[in-house]
């Protein structure tokens, strides 16, 4: 499967849960490792009653289709196109405003997202392991009921939980865009 992922020339990544680990790759040759501190499977399962665990595809190629920052970017392209000059250029130079706070212009990238595959399962990255007892699950349900009371259907799709650094989590936004290949290693 890395091969055909290697003939591209594109970036892929390679999940190794047994290693906990996560690799930015090209053409084969790991450009970069980010550390895992756990990994897990969440499936949605009820307060009363029993759940569905469905088979984790793996090995397998996962292929992003919804990322966290695919509307981030926007394409902004002129109305008219003219001939270049350079008169005009000099004439609609403006200088920065030193008053403006670039924090504010451009939010803080986020460290926990979630990220939609074409399997069906999400990839969620978060800084703090998932919690599992009877209060959380407990709260789950009363939020599920909530939104059915109000007419909104839950989804609730399988996930991959990957945990990891905040800082790390920022690192990786970026990578996570429609159409980006991910390897998932066999968890042995």
């Amino acid at each position: 499967m890395e091969v055909s992922l290697a003939k591209e020339p594109d970036l892929y990544l390679v999940l190794d849960p047994a290693g906990k680990r996560l690799e930015v790759k090209a053409r084969g040759i790991v450009l970069d490792q980010f550390p895992l501190v756990e990994v897990s499977q969440l499936v949605f399962h009820p307060l009363f009653g029993t759940a569905h665990v469905p088979a984790l595809p793996a090995p397998a190629i996962w292929t992003v289709t919804q990322g966290p920052g695919d509307t981030d970017r926007e394409t902004i392209a002129p109305t008219t196109l003219r001939p270049y000059s350079e008169k005009q250029e000099e004439a609609e130079t403006v200088l920065p405003d030193k008053k403006k706070d670039t924090a504010e212009s451009d939010p803080l990238t986020p460290s926990s997202y979630r990220v939609g595959l074409d399997t069906g399962w999400q990839l969620m990255l978060v800084n703090r392991p998932p919690r599992f007892g009877w209060l959380r699950r407990f709260e789950a349900s009363v939020e599920d009921g909530w939104a059915r009371l109000h007419g909104k259907e839950p989804k609730h799709p399988p996930l991959v939980a990957l945990v990891v650094a905040p800082d790390i989590g920022r690192q990786l936004h970026h990578l996570f865009r429609s159409g980006m290949p991910i390897l998932v290693a066999p968890s042995g």
